[in-house]
């Protein structure tokens, strides 16, 4: 007999067995022709026992519970169905444990929102948790907080379909997504996205990671990512391939990556946006593995052949107490090759020591566009929603500058940057887009940079000039004059404890006191390097 649920767009099967929760109670309905399917329940802790071995049954589950949990065991694939299920186990072990070897179909029911989460006690090994691979679609809502150590895991792969809605990690101690079974299998352990969204916060590890050989492949979709300290946004133990989708990190903690893979990294389309603002963290990071306990050894291969991968980088130097060993921030670090047939990479570093690139490897660039740019002074356009353009030209000791490729000119609004600029435009004048948090009428001070003192010095406008949204100050035939009279005291960007200042360094990282290499905009096309 084929049983139909009444939800529009979900899929059919041949038994439901509806499951609901009400407080500290759960009902567990079982039709007559659903054969081979037992259940205990205490309290709202309900446990499934199915014996079949060639009928798909679907488990729909609906109610709210504090101190419930559902565990189903069986030897075939299922259909879990989430139908505005709040369930919190709050005794130790898993709110949902699916002990299923097989394929599990989770279905998110249209316009629902499911909430799932465990407790910091217990054996589980997340709040809900898959012996099989779990395949999650539907267009509803799930939010699941793994607080004794991983939100969602599997012992096997881990897929996402076209029709999939939201899924929100809102908290993890361990891995916001985890797959792996504890042996080397990278026909199993993957973690496939091909549609919907998913939102990952505060996980103490990874926000996904594919261990044991495990693989991450992006074929469409979204993502957005919060990093903490010494955690990855994605890491595989293998590879990472982006085919299309949009990929947002944000890497807020100190030694901390974006992107992590053990053997290569393979970007072909899609969009990737990572920023970076923790000491010693990493964009993407490629990783070459010698120990001789590494799951997977080789690697460190960064390929781009498509999409557009824009990073900013604005971290410090982390320094190892114990040993005084040094790590600097960088949007790109490469145990091996790095090799761009195509593509669109934008690689941003604000402040003094971060880095853009580093490659152990060779390096380069057939085809596709290149462009590395820096800036000293940090900025945060996206928290920013106002902005305005201004008009400026430089003046130094009286002199009209007309050389800017080693000076950079920032706009400032109390202490911070509100905007910089390094290249001028064909006139000779720069653009300077000012952004603000606010539309309030906030004086702008301007501050110009000299890369091969590392120092910044004041500059005074002839005229106050005031925050306007999208107001436009000076024009091109006549830009706002921004002078600087020589003689008078720089002010380093940066004082060591013992208060000296320190050096500025390159795009690739290394300490310089003369004409840093590339500070200003590059775009590589081909072979071809233009400023």
């Amino acid at each position: 007999m084929l049983l139909l649920l009444g939800h529009a767009g979900l899929a059919s099967a041949q038994g439901i067995v509806d499951i609901r929760y009400s407080g500290n109670t759960a009902t567990v309905v079982i039709p007559d022709d659903v054969i081979g399917v037992s259940q205990t329940v205490q309290g709202a802790n309900v446990v499934i026992t199915s014996t079949t071995n060639d009928t798909e049954y679907v488990y729909h589950v609906s109610g709210a519970s504090n101190n419930g949990s559902l565990v189903i065991n069986g030897q075939y694939k299922l259909t879990l169905q989430l139908d505005g299920l709040t369930l919190t186990n709050s005794h130790g072990g898993a709110a949902i444990d699916v002990e299923c070897g097989k394929r599990i179909a989770v279905e998110l029911v249209d316009g629902t929102v499911s909430s799932l989460s465990d407790i910091a006690t217990g054996g589980q090994k997340a709040a809900l948790y898959f012996k099989g691979h779990p395949e999650f679609r539907g267009g509803g809502t799930l939010n699941v907080t793994g607080k004794l150590k991983h939100a969602i895991a599997a012992k096997e792969y881990i897929e996402l379909k076209p029709s999939l809605g939201t899924i929100n990690i809102l908290g993890a101690a361990g891995d916001g997504i985890h797959c792996g079974r504890g042996v080397q299998d990278p026909e199993k352990n993957y973690f496939l996205m091909r549609g919907g969204a998913v939102n990952i916060e505060k996980a103490a590890d990874e926000g996904i990671d594919a261990d044991d050989y495990g693989t991450i492949r992006l074929l469409g979709g979204g993502i957005s990512i919060t990093v903490g300290d010494g955690a990855t946004g994605l890491k595989a133990d293998s590879t990472i391939v982006v085919e299309d989708g949009l990929l947002n990190i944000l890497v807020s903690g100190n030694d901390a990556d974006g992107l992590l893979s053990r053997y290569s990294t393979t970007l072909r389309g899609g969009r990737v946006d990572i920023q970076v603002k923790g000491d010693g963290s990493k964009g993407v990071k490629t990783k070459n593995n010698t120990a001789a306990d590494a799951t997977v050894k080789g690697g460190g291969l960064l390929t781009i052949e498509g999409g557009r991968l824009d990073i900013v980088a604005s971290g410090g130097v982390l320094t190892d107490e114990a040993t005084g060993d040094t790590d600097r921030c960088m949007a790109i670090s490469a145990d091996a090759d790095l090799r761009q047939t195509g593509g669109d990479v934008r690689l941003t570093v604000m402040g003094t020591e971060a880095a853009t690139h580093n490659v152990k490897g060779t390096e380069q660039h057939p085809g596709g566009n290149w462009t590395l740019s820096r800036q000293p002074w940090v900025t945060d356009a996206l928290v920013s929603h106002y902005d305005m353009t201004l008009f400026v030209t430089l003046n130094i000791g009286g002199q009209p500058v007309s050389d800017y490729s080693q000076l950079a000119v920032g706009a400032f609004i109390g202490d911070q940057c509100a905007g910089c600029v390094a290249v001028p435009a064909d006139g000779g004048y720069l653009i300077l887009r000012v952004h603000n948090s606010s539309m309030a009428a906030s004086a702008i001070a301007f501050r110009y940079y000299d890369y091969t003192t590392a120092t910044e010095r004041q500059l005074q406008a002839a005229e106050p000039v005031n925050f306007a949204q999208d107001a436009v100050v000076g024009t091109p035939s006549n830009p706002v004059v921004l002078s600087y009279t020589t003689g008078s005291e720089g002010i380093p960007v940066l004082r060591l404890p013992d208060g000296s200042a320190s050096p500025c360094y390159d795009l690739q990282g290394r300490p310089t006191g003369v004409r840093p290499v590339g500070h200003g905009i590059y775009v590589r096309k081909n072979q071809k390097m233009i400023k």
